[in-house]
């Protein structure tokens, strides 16, 4: 994964200590309350002067958001005083380093003229494709999406199921018949198994339907009644025992409940056929 540079200052802005530099918002409300916009915006404040530059509130809010997908960015101010302090360090390092860039002349090279003529390009064409994808889908075209996915769905099955991964079938057999001896299956799922992320709850991999799975655990896994515990079963991540918790009926979404999901389908699907369009016409 290419980390950007912005990225990397964040990452790095926690190997230093870094005193605390923002202002109080109350504070600087104070200042500001004989201004109108302040009354405007009164959530936003500067937090931190560089020179003649400043750094907002609502720059920091924004370079945090950007670093989780979109609308899944935790409150800023939950997080704890030390992590908050290296999201400032990361932005007050990429302005300083900005500032001696500018001294530098570095703006002015053909290097950056050029890299700035390609990052132009590519905002052009990610914003005519974001444009465009708003006019490739109708509602009609998600509700037919949303009638097919559904009528599969119906009459489909899921379980809760357990696992205890082990790397060869010697050990695998070994378990099973511990557990045919009554041994615990949670004990053994934390002492022995090798997916250490289900092993710690007692091996519980959740709800599943069998798409979600590869063949061979799936087919084992439905073929098991509640409470059933399989004998050794071999995939490409080694040797399985499952044991299903429970069993029921999927239950079908509502077309508000997969509105996005279907959204981000569809779209993706009508922007590559436009794109085979643009193919075959050039």
């Amino acid at each position: 994964m290419k980390l950007t540079f912005r990225a990397f200052l964040l990452a790095t802005a926690g190997l230093c200590a870094w005193p605390a530099l923002a202002e109080d918002p109350a504070a600087a409300d104070k200042k500001e309350e004989a201004k109108p916009a302040a009354a405007a915006s009164a959530k936003d404040y500067t937090i931190l002067k560089l020179g003649d530059d400043t750094i907002k509130n609502s720059e920091v809010m924004d370079v945090w958001k950007g670093l989780f997908p979109e609308g899944s960015a935790p409150d800023f101010n939950s997080f704890d005083e030390n992590i908050r302090q290296n999201v400032l360090r990361g932005i007050v390092s990429e302005k300083l380093i900005y500032q001696e860039a500018i001294k530098a002349g570095v703006d002015k090279s053909d290097e950056v003229k050029k890299r700035l003529a390609s990052l132009e390009k590519q905002v052009a064409m990610q914003t005519f494709m974001e444009q465009k994808a708003k006019t490739l889908i109708t509602d009609d075209e998600l509700k037919s999406a949303y009638k097919a996915k559904t009528t599969i769905m119906k009459g489909e099955e899921e379980v809760k199921a357990r696992h205890i991964l082990v790397a060869d079938e010697e050990e695998a057999k070994k378990l099973s018949e511990q557990l045919k001896k009554g041994g615990d299956f949670n004990k053994l799922a934390k002492e022995k198994s090798t997916d250490t992320a289900s092993g710690a709850n007692g091996g519980d991999l959740g709800w599943f339907t069998k798409e979600r799975m590869v063949p061979e655990f799936a087919e084992a896994a439905f073929k098991l009644k509640k409470g059933e515990v399989s004998g050794p079963v071999k995939t490409a991540f080694g040797w399985h025992i499952i044991k299903v918790d429970d069993r029921r009926a999927v239950k079908v979404p509502s077309f508000d409940e997969m509105k996005e999901s279907l959204k981000a389908e569809v779209t993706n699907k009508a922007v590559q056929e436009y794109v085979e369009g643009l193919l075959k016409k050039a």
